[in-house]
């Protein structure tokens, strides 16, 4: 099942309510065909985000589609697609604890049975955000089979088949290196191994399993109005722009939502 706008729009603010993202930072898409692909745009708060503000990619052509530029980050996400298949969703973040992970250069290992389909998720060389090079490097590092890569000093890119399963594994990372982390403040680290590791990739392959319509559910996550007095002022001030512009879209954002359909079908 192809995700709707409306359920990318929706895995932006779990990021932001999540502290994987303060908003403006990382970014998402999904395949939307073997030639197309949606992604956020650049420099536009999730918590700002409309349907119509997401960006069209032709992965043939690089044609761009949509009143807004894509993420800077654009080049990564089509080099993924090209290169995995099997990948339907990218979902890129900077999470506190995955980042100070891919600052200290170390490699995750599996900690918890929940994290057996990510593997040890160890930390890609540096390269500048939004170049070529780091497309390159998050590419090569995935078309192996992984489903997670640190991106030293940046943040953690992971794929799914699916954007929930891209999610999940986005929020999983994070998770695994904060619990890594304090195990290793407490003193100490143990690691599954080959056959506890092999064993919850198979069972929690059938215990994830759902009905392609589980994909994401618009109704079962408020997406609108979810913008705090608080959150509109701080980005006005980052992003240089009015505080009353912002309010503007805001109130546009809510009244779109409410005359979307919810149906859950693709765009």
């Amino acid at each position: 099942m192809i995700p709707s706008a409306l359920q990318m729009v929706e895995a932006g603010l779990r990021l932001v309510d999540a502290d994987l993202s303060d908003g403006t930072s990382g970014n998402v898409s999904v395949r939307r065909s073997d030639e197309t692909v949606l992604i956020t745009p650049a420099s536009l708060d999730f918590r700002l985000l409309t349907e119509l503000d997401l960006v069209e990619l032709d992965l043939g052509s690089g044609e761009v589609h949509g009143r807004r530029r894509p993420s800077s980050e654009w080049r990564l996400h089509t080099l993924v697609y090209e290169n995995r298949p099997d990948v339907n969703a990218v979902v890129h973040h900077h999470g506190p604890w995955s980042t100070a992970a891919a600052v200290a250069g170390i490699t995750i290992p599996v900690v918890v049975d929940e994290a057996a389909d990510l593997g040890p998720i160890s930390t890609a060389p540096y390269a500048p955000s939004a170049s070529e090079e780091l497309a390159q490097i998050v590419s090569d590092e995935l078309k192996t089979g992984r489903n997670a890569v640190l991106l030293a000093n940046h943040g953690v890119v992971v794929v799914g088949r699916s954007l929930r399963e891209a999610m999940r594994r986005a929020i999983q990372v994070e998770r695994s290196a904060k619990i890594y982390i304090g195990a290793v403040v407490l003193g100490g680290v143990r690691t599954l191994d080959a056959a506890a590791v092999a064993r919850n990739q198979k069972f929690f392959e059938g215990y994830r399993a759902r009905p392609e319509a589980d994909e994401f559910s618009a109704l079962s996550y408020d997406s609108a109005g979810r913008v705090r007095l608080l959150d509109l002022v701080n980005y006005s001030f980052r992003a240089g722009v009015t505080f009353a512009s912002l309010l503007q879209t805001l109130i546009v954002q809510k009244l779109h939502h409410r005359s979307s359909p919810t149906d859950g079908g693709s765009v």
